[in-house]
């Protein structure tokens, strides 16, 4: 799945689909009674910032995701996800590190613009 590169702010893009709809073979998808909780946490702070740290970055900011990113995810205990407040709290970050983390997203997504306009004045 290709995230167009404009989109930095609703990256990652996880979302739940009611039953009756089916996916192409570029998709994937998860099952299970905590899929609501599941999709709050891959589309959280912290999971932004493991894919921003992981995931390939393509010359002209665009953002590919693969399966082996979605799998190595670390995850908490999933029953205990209500928001970012929650997730940071599971895993005992310090406020430091969660402004580290923050300050991260914020740089990454302008590097990711930033490519973006360099690649347009170059057209």
């Amino acid at each position: 799945m290709r995230i167009s590169k404009t989109e930095v702010d609703s990256f990652p893009r996880f979302s739940k689909a009611d039953a009756g709809f089916y996916v192409v073979d570029s998709l994937c998808f998860f099952t299970g009674k905590n899929i609501d909780k599941l999709c709050l946490y891959l589309n959280s702070e912290l999971a932004t910032y493991y894919y921003f740290k992981n995931i390939a970055i393509l010359d002209d900011g665009g953002m590919q995701m693969r399966q082996q990113y979605i799998e190595e995810t670390p995850c908490p205990p999933i029953e205990h996800i209500a928001d970012d407040v929650s997730i940071y709290s599971l895993f005992d970050f310090t406020k430091e590190e969660i402004d580290f983390i923050e300050s991260f997203i914020n740089n990454k997504k302008k590097e990711i613009l930033k490519l973006t306009d360099t690649k347009k004045l170059k057209k």
